[in-house]
């Protein structure tokens, strides 16, 4: 299935096309691209821009719309008013969605003739944020009856289909105006880079349609697949990521599979690694890029005088070794794994010994309101065993409370790490 997609190039790599065809491509659809205007610009800030020559742009609309089936076309950044004009005519009849972007997240403009943009309104879906919808509408907005008013008035006067004000600017709710009607989709705060939000979304919203969703659910689910853009995004590029799923799913696929290996080399060491293991069992767990992790599902026991996995490899299966792991990667993101021992204070002695940096924390020290609410305790134990040293420790203990059996917690950078830790611990 094709979408086109009628856009401005970001050399930065954050928005513009190169977002637009991430996200149709994540979507599992074909995007046909058409580039309007060449943006000079990092994620600090935005130099300049070039147009290209309008026919130049209506060629390039011309010669895909000629040979695919196109579904939806998603138009974006244009550079000037000629263009506007030209995509308006080439794309006549296509479903349209058009994020009327005026300027760049740092307020440079990116369009030669505001005004021009009306003739793309009519008959389009468009996504304006706040600034946009009260450049197009002239109605300020400081609350969601202004966004609703707004997007009445886009609608009504300038001819739209729909209107899908973004409240990123306000609480994070968009108000989508169609058919009469005012739907509202609450948002959620979630951290990370923001730039290329309106080029992922637009672009989302038109694949979508393109798969025959109705507006409403098209909203939400794009709204959805922003939202995790965002909370996965790359730092590198300071911007979203709409790859998000398919870099996900392949982190899984690979953590899983490291950690079986890993997990297979415990259990070759046997005799020599059960008089370690935890009255509780043992349990090993490794995080991935996006900060999930893998355990061992029913943990690690002993077996006669060997040890065996009681279950399969699986996604948040031991809560209390995911909660050290993350907290653990707050202070150092190289950390990616983790494995529980028995304490014993020869293996302590042993650690060091072999030049192991250990530390710990005395449960006993723990916050009154922390033990009350029974949650939490990890976190501040692995807290204070790091600000207790001030570096990166290799092995961190504590030596129990009451109801609570002492335990060596072995981190590593990765599961091979850990294993040969454990292998140089036991021998």
């Amino acid at each position: 299935m094709a979408v086109l997609i009628i856009a401005g190039l970001d050399t930065g790599g954050g928005a513009g096309l190169k977002a637009d065809i991430e996200t149709v491509s994540a979507l599992s659809e074909h995007p046909l691209l058409v580039l309007t205007a060449v943006t000079y610009q990092n994620p600090e800030k935005v130099s300049g821009y070039f147009s290209l020559p309008a026919e130049v742009v209506k060629n390039q609309i011309r010669a895909v719309r000629g040979h695919f089936d196109i579904k939806a076309v998603k138009v974006g950044v244009l550079g000037s008013g000629e263009i506007a004009k030209a995509v308006a005519e080439e794309t006549e009849g296509l479903t349209r969605v058009f994020d009327p972007v005026m300027a760049s997240s740092t307020g440079e403009k990116l369009i030669d003739d505001i005004d021009s943009l009306r003739v793309l309104v009519k008959g389009s879906i468009v996504t304006p944020n706040v600034p946009e919808a009260e450049a197009l509408s002239g109605i300020e907005i400081h609350s969601l009856e202004d966004m609703k008013d707004s997007a009445r008035f886009i609608a009504r006067t300038l001819k739209a289909e729909a209107v899908i004000v973004k409240g990123g600017h306000l609480d994070l709710t968009d108000i989508l105006h169609w058919n009469g009607e005012f739907f509202e989709f609450k948002g959620r705060k979630v951290d990370g880079f923001t730039h290329g939000t309106g080029c992922a979304f637009s672009s989302a919203l038109t694949t979508f349609l393109a798969k025959g969703l109705e507006l409403p659910e098209a909203v939400e689910r794009a709204k959805r697949f922003v939202e995790n853009s965002i909370r996965f995004s790359k730092a590198e590029a300071k911007a979203v990521n709409p790859l998000w799923e398919l870099q996900r799913d392949a982190h899984r696929w690979r953590a899983r599979e490291e950690l079986e290996r890993a997990v297979q080399e415990l259990v070759n060491l046997g005799e020599r690694l059960n008089p370690y293991l935890p009255e509780v069992g043992a349990n090993f767990a490794l995080a991935t890029p996006f900060g999930e992790v893998f355990a061992v599902k029913g943990r690690i026991v002993r077996y006669g005088k060997t040890i065996k996995p009681v279950g399969p490899v699986g996604l948040n299966a031991s809560d209390h070794l995911r909660r050290a792991l993350l907290k653990m990667r707050e202070f150092y993101p190289e950390v990616r794994a983790v494995m529980n021992l028995r304490y014993s204070e020869g293996l302590i002695e042993h650690a060091r010994a072999i030049d192991f940096f250990v530390s710990f924390y005395d449960r006993k020290e723990e916050p009154e309101d922390l033990k009350r609410a029974e949650k939490g305790t990890m976190e501040w134990g692995i807290e204070a065993a790091v600000k207790r040293v001030g570096r990166r420790p290799d092995i961190i203990y504590h030596l129990g409370d009451w109801g609570k059996e002492p335990m060596v917690l072995i981190f590593g950078r990765d599961s091979r790490e850990v294993v040969e830790r454990v292998r140089a611990l036991v021998s």
